[in-house]
């Protein structure tokens, strides 16, 4: 087979925001706010940070700092894991070695995103042995050499919806000024107005709780749209001629009926979990690459579980198109 395999470089270098999506990230970055990228999952919220972080306009790190949102996340996690844990372990261990390595608190962290960003924008310079532990220990982790960090950075905090009501609010101080202390250690490490410049927040929420007010006034906001037929007919081939390889004239063909049939799914209110872009781009991609793409909707039987995920919308499904019952579309499931 010879379904088509993204690398991250060619994912990202066949991304193309919209002019106006573009145009607000340089005001975002103009102003110095976050932007709050909103949008139903799988319009490329996340992707359009790597995007950023690639484009040539600025010398960012190419690597994004990206912190995934969890329902127990706490605002301090943005900047540096402490593994206490361990360092209890270690310190009722009783072992000549261990105790000859004099562990401190500085050896059980580590930075998280906002938290490198912050250091990068100082140039990784900071007057402190305990400071300079953590910066090393914290590369390694990430498995980032020296060679590939600049002082600039793009910081990704992803479905921040999933967090607790007080988290975004937690946040307000921290990203207007761009410093955070290191309570085991008691050190704070603070950016100027210069270096504040150095780091671009970019936030992505699934629109499935509100944020808070005073939260929502301190960024800069925009909602991507599901793509049309046409723009999301553009995308998949975008994405699926990687390397020169293109489409028939009888798969272009094709790739207009089965997005007409994608957006019959899409666009049913009975439908419960609507499928994404991502989804739509695996579809097309085995399609195409199992020589189906130019067939008919009825011979393309076992690819629907590319899209439909639940059962209660595979019978939704079934009610709305009863014709593809009938020609055993759907009777393998």
């Amino acid at each position: 087979m010879k379904i088509i395999k993204l690398t991250k470089a060619q994912d990202i270098g066949s991304y193309q925001p919209s002019d106006a999506l573009v145009s607000v990230q340089k005001m975002a970055m103009s102003l110095g706010r976050p932007l709050l990228l909103a949008g139903k999952p799988g319009v490329g919220k996340t992707q359009f940070a790597h995007w950023v972080a690639n484009q040539s306009f600025e010398n960012f790190n190419k690597n994004v700092f990206q912190f995934n949102t969890k329902s127990t996340s706490v605002f301090a996690d943005l900047f540096y894991e402490y593994d206490a844990v361990s360092h209890f372990r270690d310190a009722n261990i009783k072992t000549a070695a261990v105790a000859n390595d004099a562990k401190t608190a500085a050896d059980y962290i580590t930075l998280t995103a906002l938290g490198f960003a912050v250091l990068c924008a100082k140039g990784l310079i900071v007057d402190d042995e305990e400071i300079q532990k953590i910066i090393k220990q914290s590369k390694q982790k990430l498995k980032i050499g020296d060679a590939d960090l600049r002082a600039k950075s793009v910081v990704l905090i992803d479905e921040i919806d999933k967090a607790p009501r007080d988290f975004p609010n937690d946040l307000l101080y921290e990203i207007e000024n761009l410093s955070f202390s290191i309570k085991e250690i008691n050190k704070t490490i603070t950016l100027n107005d210069q270096e504040k410049e150095n780091v671009v927040i970019i936030l992505t929420s699934n629109d499935e709780k509100n944020l808070p007010d005073a939260f929502l006034r301190r960024c800069l906001f925009y909602y991507i749209d599901f793509p049309s037929e046409a723009e999301l007919k553009a995308i998949v081939a975008k994405k699926l001629t990687i390397n020169g390889v293109d489409f028939t004239a009888n798969e272009r063909d094709g790739l207009d009926e089965k997005m007409f049939w994608f957006f019959k799914i899409y666009e049913a209110k009975t439908i419960d979990k609507k499928p994404s872009t991502s989804e739509c781009i695996d579809w097309i991609n085995y399609l195409k690459e199992h020589d189906l793409l130019d067939k008919s909707i009825q011979q393309c039987k076992n690819s629907f579980s590319c899209l439909i995920k639940k059962n209660e919308d595979l019978q939704e499904l079934n009610k709305l198109f009863p014709d593809l019952v009938a020609k055993n579309v759907l009777d393998n499931y």
